[in-house]
C-alpha cells in the first residue's frame, strides 16, 4: 500500500540548520536566560524591601493601598510575601515553557524569539528589576536593553512573522525596524521627552501588534497557520483589554483607598499570564514545536488535580456538615478522610479518561477521529468475509484517517506466494482465489 501526504499535514519550521549554528543560537540563548536569572536573583531581596515602602508616588504601596490592606486584614509583610510567591511562580513558568520550546526546536529563528520574549517577559513584570535598578542606577542601561533584546527584538520578531519566519510585508518589516529602534534608545535615553515617546508608542505597539496578526492571517497565511495565530490575536485582545480596565478605567474612578488599587499590583502577573497562555495554545494548534504532548499530559493532569481537590475537599467539608448535625463526634472521625480518600482513589481512572478524551475531542480532534476510525474497521475485520468491501473499508479507513492526494492497495497474486515457498492456505481464503486485484483510490 503506497501513500502520498498532501502537504498541508507537514510540520512547519522544519528547515535544517547547521550544527554550529543551532549550538551557536541555543547557548546564546542560555547566556541571556542566566543573566535574566541572576538579576531576578540579585533583585528579589531588594524587591522584598521595596515592597514594604509606602509612599505618595513611586513606591509600591501608597497611603490608599495600606488603608486597603487594613479593610482586607492584612499586614505589609503578608502581602510581600503573597506578592513574591506569585512572581516566584509566574518566573518558573515563563523561565520553563521557553527552554522546553528551545531544547525542543533548537536551531529555529521563530520558537527562539518567542522563548527570549516569555525570559524577558518574566523580567517586565514584577518588583526585583525596578528596585535593582533604584538601588543601582548603573544598571538601568543593561537591564533595559536586556529585556528589550528579548520582547522587543527577538520576541517582536517571533510575533509579527508566526509562524513561518517570514514577514510577507515591506510594511510590516518596517514596523518591526522602527520597534527596533525605539526598543534601542529606550535603553539609553532617559529625558522625560523620550520617555513620554516610547510610553505611547508602547501602548500603541500592542493594537498594531493585533492588526498586523488580523492581516497576515487573512492574506498571508495557510488554514493550519490561522488556526493557530487566532491564539495569539485572542491573548493579546484580551491582554489590551486587561490594560484598559485594571490600569486605566480602575484607578480613574476607584477611591483612593479601595482594594481594587491594591490587586492591580498583582494583576499584572495575570494579565502577562494570558500571552503566555496564547502563545502555549498557538503553539498547540501549530504543532510546531513539538510540544502537543507535554502539553497534553500537562492539561490532563493539570484539571485532573483540580477536579479531585474540588471533589476531595467538598466530601470532606459535606460529610462534616452532614455528620455535625447528628454527633459533633462524628464530625471529627477519621474514617470521613479514610472514606473520602478511597473515593478519590476510585475516581482517579474515570476521571481522568473522561478529561482525557475531551481534550483530545477538543484540541487533537483530527487524532481522536482517526483513532476511532481504526477502531471501528478493526471490529468489522472481524466478521467482513468478502475481500471487495473489506479492500473498499480498508481505502476508506486510510484515507479518512490520513487524508492522502492518492491511495491505492496491491494484493499480492497466489503464485507469486508460492513461487516464495509459501503455501496457498497459509496467506489467502478459499475466497481470495483470484490472480490478483488492484484497488486504487484518489482524492
Amino acid at each position: 500500500m503506497t501513500a502520498t501526504l498532501d502537504s498541508s499535514v507537514r510540520k512547519v519550521l522544519d528547515t535544517p540548520h547547521r550544527p554550529g549554528t543551532v549550538r551557536f543560537m541555543t547557548i546564546g540563548f542560555l547566556i541571556y536566560t542566566l543573566l535574566i536569572l541572576a538579576g531576578h536573583l540579585i533583585g528579589f531581596p531588594l524587591g522584598y524591601a521595596y515592597l514594604h515602602t509606602v509612599c505618595l508616588d513611586g513606591c509600591a504601596l501608597t497611603p490608599g493601598n495600606m488603608r486597603a490592606l487594613e479593610q482586607l486584614g492584612l499586614s505589609i509583610p503578608s502581602y510581600a510575601t503573597l506578592y513574591t510567591v506569585i512572581q516566584v511562580l509566574y518566573i518558573l513558568v515563563s523561565v520553563g515553557i521557553a527552554l522546553l520550546i528551545v531544547f525542543k526546536k533548537p536551531g529555529q529563528w521563530v520558537p527562539l524569539g518567542m522563548s527570549a520574549f516569555l525570559v524577558g517577559l518574566s523580567a517586565y513584570e514584577g518588583a526585583d528589576y525596578p528596585a535593582l535598578a533604584a538601588a543601582y542606577p548603573v544598571l538601568y542601561t543593561p537591564t533595559q536593553f536586556l529585556i528589550g533584546l528579548g520582547m522587543g527584538l527577538l520576541g517582536m520578531y517571533a510575533l509579527v512573522t508566526f509562524p513561518n519566519g517570514r514577514f510577507g510585508s515591506r510594511w510590516v518589516l518596517g514596523f518591526y525596524l522602527i520597534n527596533c529602534l525605539v526598543v534601542v534608545l529606550s535603553a539609553f535615553l532617559t529625558n522625560p521627552v523620550f520617555a513620554l515617546i516610547n510610553t505611547v508608542f508602547t501602548m500603541l505597539s500592542f493594537p498594531l501588534l493585533v492588526g498586523i496578526l488580523i492581516y497576515r492571517s487573512r492574506r498571508l497565511l495557510t488554514a493550519r497557520e490561522q488556526a493557530a495565530t487566532k491564539w495569539i490575536i485572542a491573548s493579546l485582545s484580551f491582554f489590551i483589554l486587561f490594560l484598559l480596565l485594571f490600569f486605566f478605567l480602575v484607578p480613574a474612578f476607584a477611591p483612593a483607598d479601595a482594594p481594587a488599587l491594591l490587586i492591580i499590583n498583582i494583576a499584572g502577573f495575570f494579565g502577562c499570564g494570558i500571552n503566555i497562555a496564547g502563545f502555549l495554545m498557538a503553539v498547540l494548534y501549530a504543532n510546531a514545536f513539538d510540544i502537543d504532548v507535554f502539553v497534553r499530559r500537562t492539561l490532563v493532569y493539570t484539571l485532573l488535580t483540580a477536579t479531585l481537590a474540588a471533589v476531595y475537599v467538598g466530601l470532606i467539608l459535606g460529610s462534616q456538615f452532614a455528620f455535625a448535625s447528628f454527633s459533633p463526634q462524628a464530625a471529627q472521625s477519621p474514617l470521613i478522610l479514610v472514606g473520602s480518600t478511597l473515593i478519590i482513589f476510585i475516581l482517579f481512572q474515570p476521571l481522568r479518561h473522561g478529561i482525557q478524551r475531551n481534550i483530545d475531542r477538543r484540541f487533537y480532534r483530527s487524532r481522536y477521529d482517526a483513532a476511532r476510525t481504526v477502531e471501528a474497521f478493526s471490529a468489522n475485520l472481524r466478521q467482513e468475509v468478502n475481500l471487495d468491501q473489506l479492500c473498499e473499508q480498508l481505502l476508506a479507513v486510510v484515507q479518512e484517517a490520513i487524508q492522502p492526494t492518492s491511495l491505492s492497495l496491491w494484493i499480492c497474486p497466489s503464485e507469486q506466494l508460492k513461487a516464495e515457498g509459501a503455501t496457498r492456505e497459509e496467506y489467502l481464503s478459499p475466497r481470495e482465489e483470484q490472480s490478483g486485484t488492484d484497488h486504487s483510490h484518489s482524492k
